[in-house]
């Protein structure tokens, strides 16, 4: 019918067993161990640049680099040999009557100037090479909140699985009671089934908070890149937290148009955008090259059959139909549309600073509430025992679950804080406003 107290805390002790004694994949064994019991710095210090998530943003970065160096190389000198073996039937004038005419040359042609149309591409995608390496960062950045969210939630569930593990133990030993009184008809069948009905719930609340456990556990392990190694032991931080101090949000609304990373990338494509325009522009600009050639022929003779010869070659467009309308056209409409994607991140931003500052607000309330309560149940367990040492009080079941219910309560509370002001930090480009900085 339903589990004898006594054994509760073997359950809990074959729950976390379960937990650390899963499988684990070879690439998992191959990393370092996490630490045991794991604390939130810990997993901060193991974060795996190897995460996917990580790694995309790595690949992105280095493909914007390599276009860079392919367009930087469009300037270089380029040299070319042409081997070309070549049968001919002379004409009656030629001074020569054989017909091999096979020929070695080689060239060597540099750059000068193409009037703007390279340094414009250049520009840009060096530009973007800059965005996508502060893309990288805070890719970084938001998986590192990533992890500390999901290692909050894992405390936040261990918390909950020891409130409803006391409560489901409160429920059983209130129902075993009043089975007893009930034979002696002291108590009735109806109150009887109302407390089975009150065991059983807190015997389902206790079944989802274990499953939570393993669930979060699993996310973690995820996140970690991690995913058959679930940690079986995590240490919360100690609370209270020490937080930052919550600046007004004027001065936060002032910071976030120069320090916002979000914002900074959005302003670094627009600047992509306008010099791929230029380049765009100067597609019909004219192009100067140096071009020095030497060469070898089987039948020695004309005009142009010359050993070395050097030039500057000017290469004028004349007419390139709607090549370059359209060119300019569509590097124009994505420089508009950057421009838009810019104005409203902007905007996004905005609000949700202004969402944070006000949650970080209520949580700093609620905060006080959370203490409040907790000092006010560890009171009350207090009295409790007194009376129950004094034979006055049946049990101090009901005592130690809402306490244990003020505890869960304090740390959610803090938990969201720390999140809170980490989302801040990183929506403001600030790490003094993180609860839990990085490590210089």
């Amino acid at each position: 019918m339903g589990v004898p107290v006594n054994a509760l805390p073997a359950l809990a002790a074959v729950a976390l067993l379960v937990l650390a004694t899963s499988p684990v994949h070879a690439e998992d064994a191959a990393r370092e161990p996490l630490p045991q019991p794991l604390r939130i710095e810990s997993a901060l210090a193991h974060i795996d640049r190897a995460h996917p998530a990580l790694l995309r943003a790595q690949a992105k970065r280095e493909r914007s680099e390599r276009e860079l160096e392919s367009v930087e190389a469009l300037g270089d000198l380029s040299i070319e040999a042409r081997l070309e073996a070549r049968w001919i039937e002379p004409n009656e004038l030629a001074p020569l009557p054989g017909s091999n005419d096979s020929r070695a040359q080689l060239f060597a042609r540099k750059l000068v100037s193409d009037f703007g149309r390279t340094r414009s591409t250049v520009a840009a995608s060096r530009r973007e090479s800059e965005a996508t390496r502060a893309d990288e960062e805070l890719t970084q950045a938001r998986h590192r909140l990533d992890v500390m969210q999901h290692f909050l939630d894992v405390t936040l569930a261990d918390l909950a699985f020891t409130r409803d593990t006391e409560a489901m133990a409160s429920a059983y030993v209130s129902l075993n009671r009043a089975r007893d009184r009930n034979e002696l008809g002291q108590v009735s069948d109806i109150d009887l089934f109302d407390l089975e009905a009150r065991y059983q719930t807190a015997r389902g609340a206790r079944l989802r908070a274990l499953q939570e456990q393993r669930r979060t556990r699993a996310e973690l392990a995820e996140v970690l890149n991690r995913p058959q190694q679930p940690p079986a032991q995590v240490l919360g931080p100690a609370l209270p937290l020490a937080l930052p101090q919550l600046p007004a949000l004027d001065e936060l609304m002032s910071r976030i148009t120069e320090q916002s990373p979000e914002i900074a990338i959005r302003r670094a494509q627009v600047e992509v955008e306008r010099h791929r325009t230029q380049a765009a522009r100067a597609l019909n600009r004219p192009r100067l090259s140096a071009e020095v050639q030497f060469g070898a022929w089987e039948r020695e003779f004309g005009g142009d059959r010359n050993p070395a010869a050097a030039s500057l070659i000017l290469e004028i467009p004349i007419y390139q139909g709607r090549q370059r309308n359209a060119a300019v056209g569509l590097a124009t409409a994505e420089r508009h549309l950057a421009e838009a994607e810019l104005a409203q991140a902007m905007s996004e931003t905005r609000g949700a600073l202004r969402t944070l500052f006000f949650e970080i607000e209520a949580l700093l309330i609620q905060r006080d509430e959370a203490l409040a309560r907790l000092d006010f149940r560890e009171l009350y367990i207090d009295r409790a025992r007194a009376l129950y040492d004094m034979e006055e009080r049946a049990d101090l079941g009901d005592s130690m679950v809402q306490q244990s219910a003020a505890a869960h309560f304090e740390a959610e509370t803090e938990y969201a804080l720390a999140l809170a002001f980490e989302r801040l930090a990183l929506l403001v480009g600030d790490s003094s406003l993180s609860a839990f900085p990085p490590d210089p």
